[in-house]
């Protein structure tokens, strides 16, 4: 690694040798018994998708430790009204091997500020000469277009992603990743090895779980001939959020290269530095990049292989695309500033762990390249 890189971790306060294990989620946790179950439990899954938030219809779960699968009641009696955006920027290189045709990485920020989303298009649809970036751009196109007339709520990002699965017509499949902010509650469904964490005072507070029906084979939606997931098995959260906080979603692209205490770091202390939100994306973006090229960095993709048996070392060349999110009041909320200035009371907002106890996987798919 080089000086620069060296000199901006040790800024950066990261420890060097803490590598949780527990963040490091492979596919080793599916079930034997999934692939049995999997054609029955795609023909009950086969049913038109309503068009209404909280299609999925999952069983509402309480709140705790300021984390909760998504499910409760979003009926409101007044508009919605933010007094917290995502002020938010993306870095984005793709594989050099796809940089001619734009990589196969996918994102979205919305006008409004209050949802963004990526997606990462599954590579082994080179294989049969389809470009694998078609069906993931186009499924965030969709995401964006329709999150200009959704209001954030718990059901918002399954809505989206539901939405945007039944309107893409490209063929292919894609892990897909999509967050809402409603104040100072941030929604999210992910459906894959994409994933995001949220930042708190430079501290780690919540990482999102891997989806893998093995390793290196994710979840995916996809066109009716992929033999994919459905939305329905992706996992919802509702977690607390703060002025200040600092969301980062991302493909797997950072996530099999970058250790997530690096990362927490790095965006927080791009943060102290006073740089936007897009110069702190464009940072953790271009540093995957350097550990993917490193042959002799224990990356956490070469650390879940070895776990499993595999012989792999160093890092994992991929399409990489982040997106940083700083969470801040709506310009001249008083209200709002005031709310983020008051002390929190103790423990509010810990990071807590959950997932869809209804998520399930399905058949058939295609491995990750």
């Amino acid at each position: 690694m080089s000086t620069y890189w060296r000199s901006l971790l040790n800024s950066a306060r990261v420890f060097g040798a803490q590598r949780p294990a527990t963040l490091l989620l492979s596919g080793a946790a599916v079930g034997a018994g999934v692939w049995v179950a999997q054609a029955e439990w795609r023909r009950q899954q086969q049913r038109p998708l309503q068009a209404a938030s909280g299609a999925a219809e999952s069983a509402p779960l309480a709140s705790t430790n300021g984390l909760a699968v998504a499910g409760q009641d979003d009926e409101r009696q007044q508009p919605f009204v933010p007094r917290f955006v995502l002020h938010a920027g993306a870095g984005m290189i793709p594989h050099p091997a796809k940089a001619d045709r734009g990589g196969e990485d996918a994102f979205f920020v919305c006008e409004r500020g209050t949802c963004m989303g990526v997606a990462d298009g599954v590579g082994g649809w080179a294989e049969v000469g389809v470009d694998p970036g078609l069906y993931s751009r186009e499924l965030m196109t969709h995401a964006k277009q329709a999150s200009a007339t959704c209001d954030p709520g718990p059901h918002a990002p399954q809505h989206l992603m539901e939405v945007a699965y039944v309107s893409t017509r490209a063929r292919g499949s894609s892990t897909c990743c999509i967050l809402c902010l409603e104040n100072e509650r941030l929604h999210a469904s992910n459906l894959g090895d994409s994933g995001f964490m949220v930042v708190r005072s430079g501290e780690l507070m919540f990482m999102s779980p891997q989806q893998q029906h093995e390793f290196n084979f994710p979840y995916q939606i996809g066109s009716p001939d992929s033999m994919s997931d459905t939305p329905q098995v992706a996992q919802r959260f509702s977690i607390d959020v703060r002025q200040g906080d600092i969301v980062v979603a991302a493909t797997d692209g950072l996530f099999d290269n970058v250790y997530p205490d690096e990362a927490a770091s790095l965006v927080a202390a791009s943060k102290e530095r006073g740089e936007t939100a897009q110069v702190a994306a464009a940072t953790l973006a271009q540093f995957a990049r350097v550990r993917a090229a490193d042959p002799t960095h224990l990356s956490p993709f070469a650390y879940g292989a070895q776990q499993l048996g595999y012989r792999f070392f160093g890092g994992k060349m991929d399409d990489i695309t982040v997106l940083v999110a700083y969470v801040e009041p709506v310009a001249g909320n008083d209200k709002a500033q005031a709310e983020a200035a008051a002390p929190h009371p103790a423990g509010a907002g810990s990071n807590g762990g959950g997932a869809d106890s209804s998520s399930s996987s399905s058949g058939g798919g295609t491995s990750k390249l």
